[in-house]
């Protein structure tokens, strides 16, 4: 079996070199420059050496880094030259596959990886859906258990933190909570348990999350926290980008996990679906090591 680093870092490392920017290789592989700059660190964590050197002036190619790119840019181009020979003989076997995912879910994580789809499955055609359409293949859906009548996999429970904007950062939490309000998130109607079982975990008194502001998803509540209109507790797995810019700051060291969390249902017919395996695959090689995965059948 061979031993090689994630495919999806080298890709991103490959691009980085060519551009000698972040940014622009971002906007190449339609992703944030946040997740490229996190692909690379763990590249460079898995190879244990620095590819590239940062400064105010940009990036640099180490030593270490000219070397991988003179090896990747050629191993690349082969793989490009065959499979675009094999696309090209295979034009027509085009597959549509509908996914749908929670709004929140789909715009801060889904959507900014698309690009790496793409590449790992680049005979499909793509319907992203945020609604429970009546065609859709597979269902990435947040909740607390299996569906009974699916296969489910659960890839990630919620890690629950407090955060607030940037101009919040170093004041004592205590302080904060007694005099902004909590920006709160609902699901079906109801308040989710973010903040008392944040809280809890905190040791400090419910009453600090029993009023504030309610939202109809988490990206607005999100929104609201960057803004400066409050505090949010919210899964870390979803504002990595924020967390990197420094639009957004842990506020506390706290963290609390569950209960609810995203799976991954397939119906029984699409079960063995060429299409709805490979973007199965997909999903548990991008999510890396945030997922806890478990198959229930």
């Amino acid at each position: 079996m061979r031993r090689l680093p994630s495919l999806t870092a080298l890709r991103f490392f490959e691009e980085s070199a060519r551009h000698m920017s972040f940014n622009k290789s971002a906007a190449a592989l339609c992703v944030t420059p946040g997740a490229v700059s996190r692909q690379i660190r763990l590249l460079e964590d898995a190879l244990g050496a620095k590819l590239f050197d940062r400064d105010h002036k940009g990036i640099r190619l180490t030593r270490h880094g000219a070397e991988l790119l003179a090896c990747l840019s050629q191993a690349f181009d082969s793989i490009e030259r065959v499979t675009r020979s094999l696309s090209t003989a295979q034009r027509g076997a085009r597959r549509r596959l509908t996914v749908s995912a929670p709004p929140t879910f789909a715009t801060r994580w889904l959507s900014p990886r698309l690009g790496s789809l793409m590449d790992a499955v680049p005979d499909i055609d793509l319907s992203v859906r945020t609604d429970a359409t009546d065609d859709r293949q597979c269902c990435i859906r947040f909740g607390y258990e299996a569906r009974a009548d699916h296969r489910s996999e659960l890839l990630f429970i919620e890690r629950h933190v407090l955060v607030g904007a940037m101009k919040f950062a170093g004041q004592s939490v205590e302080a904060l909570l007694e005099r902004l309000p909590a920006l709160h998130v609902l699901h079906n109607d109801t308040r989710l348990t973010l903040w008392p079982n944040w809280l809890d975990a905190a040791g400090l008194p419910r009453a600090f999350g029993e009023n504030g502001i309610e939202f109809s998803t988490l990206d607005q509540a999100i929104h609201a926290a960057r803004a400066g209109s409050g505090l949010a507790v919210v899964d870390r797995n979803m504002i990595a980008d924020e967390l990197h810019d420094g639009s957004l700051v842990l506020l506390s060291a706290v963290e609390s996990a569950g209960p609810y969390g995203y799976w991954l249902d397939i119906a029984a017919e699409y079960a063995g679906s060429d299409c709805v395996l490979a973007f199965g695959e997909w999903l548990r090689g991008e999510g890396g090591d945030i997922w806890r995965v478990g198959s229930l059948a």
